[in-house]
């Protein structure tokens, strides 16, 4: 009786909503005038609906896939970015050929 017990009371703590299973890649919401931003704001990511990165540079999504490439000088060297997923406040993403994603925030934190 006291396992059904602590089985009920784990069973009702769980989140019904896991967010982190819900995250997907929305690339409408992703580059609609959105400014990004990671932890301390070392890095800030503008991706403008017109295809303008930043205020000069370009990007664009690599053959339709999840793999975004930006140069952040129109004609300058470019990078490529893996986006996993985004929310209207939130992205994760890692530059390819790094060890780990990152977190970015549309506001800075």
């Amino acid at each position: 009786m006291l396992a059904l017990a602590l089985v009920s009371t784990f069973t009702a703590c769980k989140k019904d909503d896991d967010s982190s299973s819900a995250k997907t890649l929305n690339k409408t919401t992703l580059t609609n005038n959105t400014t990004w931003y990671n932890q301390g704001g070392s890095i800030i990511h503008i991706f403008k609906s017109n295809g303008v990165y930043s205020n000069s540079g370009t990007w664009a999504w690599k053959n339709g896939s999840d793999t975004m490439e930006i140069a952040t000088v129109a004609g300058g060297a470019k990078t490529y970015w893996k986006i996993y997923w985004n929310t209207s406040t939130e992205m994760s993403c890692q530059r390819v050929n790094t060890s780990s994603a990152e977190l970015y925030k549309s506001q800075l934190w």
